[in-house]
This record gives structure tokens, C-alpha cells and sequence, in this order.
């Protein structure tokens, strides 16, 4: 990492839009933080979903076969 970016620090302290607070606040979610293309790719890598999904749990489908008692 050093060897990409030396002055990881002046990073940080620059206010692009990858700052401290950004790194922080994926840091709390445990995604990782990167364009779509470099999540993607980490998808496949990892064979997994990491990017962000709709909250809560997946509406249940609709079964007629438990609606009415016989």
C-alpha cells in the first residue's frame, strides 16, 4: 500500500471525497469502499454479495396453498 501511495496521511487530511470520514463510515458496515467496477470485482473474486442491498428482509411470496381451511 505504502508503495502506492506514500503520504497516506496527506490523503487523508486533503478532503477528497475518499476522506477519513468516508473510510469511517464503511469501516461501521463492513463493506469495502471503491467504485462499482472495484466492488464488482471483488464479488467475483469473493463469490459473494458485498455491495449495499435494500434493508429488511425479502417480502414473502404468496402461497395459495395455505390461504383457507377445507
Amino acid at each position: 500500500m505504502l508503495s502506492r501511495l506514500p503520504d497516506f496521511a496527506r490523503l487523508l487530511l486533503s478532503g477528497e471525497e475518499n476522506s477519513f470520514d468516508a473510510l469511517r463510515a464503511f469501516e461501521a458496515t463492513g463493506r469495502p469502499l471503491g467504485n462499482a467496477e472495484f466492488i464488482a470485482g471483488l464479488e467475483r473474486l469473493l463469490g459473494r454479495r458485498l455491495s449495499k442491498r435494500a434493508p429488511g428482509r425479502k417480502p414473502r411470496l404468496h402461497d395459495d396453498r395455505q390461504g383457507a381451511l377445507p
